[in-house]
């Protein structure tokens, strides 16, 4: 029997995972283990084929295609994508050509013709090009706010650049802060951050928990699920993700609203 596996950050994965079975399929719909770690993980389960929903948190998506591209042990599993809206899944086909792509009423049949006749793996990954967006753009600062940077390392600033007209930087939270960015090194340092958050944190601001990438210089005791539980016992709701550059990862989180 052939194994699929299906990522999905929709309420109704237990749905669309049975929508997708067929007679001789097996459909994972389980979280990743380690979402940080989504190379060995999906290399340790080999699946026939990876299916990566777009209807919610394409961006997420987007990071485990490109990750499993750039991967020598991984790179091989055919993806396909499924959903999402056209403005919002452009740049994932512009850099994922090779992937198949289909709508979830198309779904069952684009895997079953994926499975038939896979494609040969990418001679090469997509390149990821950091500089194609500004950073400032993919991190949401704009003009006229008050941005909170707490724990982050020498030269984020510079790395930033030139901030928008009326926009400032401060190193602690505020009741007018509209924007926050708080870098994490460890659990201990997630749970320590969300306690501050708890009682600084503006219940209109948004907020981004910057962690190192699992790189051979960087060792840590958390994944990206921790910090998605955690956060959400706390009150936070993540909504987008951010690969900052090739050391740092970003989550963004808002205050569930009541």
């Amino acid at each position: 029997m052939k194994t699929v596996k299906l990522l999905s950050w929709h309420e109704d994965i237990t749905t669309k995972a049975a929508s997708l079975k067929r007679r001789g399929l097996k459909i994972d719909a389980a979280p990743l283990i380690r979402n940080s770690g989504v190379v060995g993980e999906l290399a340790h389960l080999n699946p026939a084929a990876l299916v990566l929903d777009l209807d919610k948190l394409p961006s997420h998506s987007r990071e485990v295609a490109l990750a499993l591209r750039s991967s020598k042990s991984a790179h091989h599993v055919p993806i396909l994508f499924v959903g999402g809206s056209p403005e919002k899944t452009a740049r994932i086909r512009a850099e994922n050509p090779d992937g198949s792509y289909a709508s979830w009423s198309e779904a069952p049949g684009a895997l079953t013709a994926l499975l038939l006749h896979p494609p040969a793996p990418p001679a090469t990954a997509p390149h990821r090009d950091f500089s194609a967006t500004p950073l400032l753009t993919k991190l949401g600062v704009s003009s006229n706010r008050e941005v909170a940077l707490i724990a982050a390392p020498d030269g984020f600033e510079e790395l930033l650049g030139d901030l928008p007209e009326k926009t400032v930087l401060l190193s602690r939270l505020r009741p007018t802060t509209s924007l926050a960015f708080c870098f994490i090194r460890s659990l201990a340092d997630l749970t320590s951050m969300l306690d501050l958050l708890t009682l600084r944190l503006p219940r209109q601001a948004s907020v981004w928990i910057v962690h190192p990438k699992r790189t051979g210089t960087h060792h840590v005791d958390f994944n990206q699920n921790h910090i998605r539980d955690e956060a959400l016992a706390a009150g936070l709701v993540d909504y987008k993700v951010c690969s900052i550059d090739n050391d740092w990862s970003a989550l963004k989180f808002a205050w569930r609203k009541c």
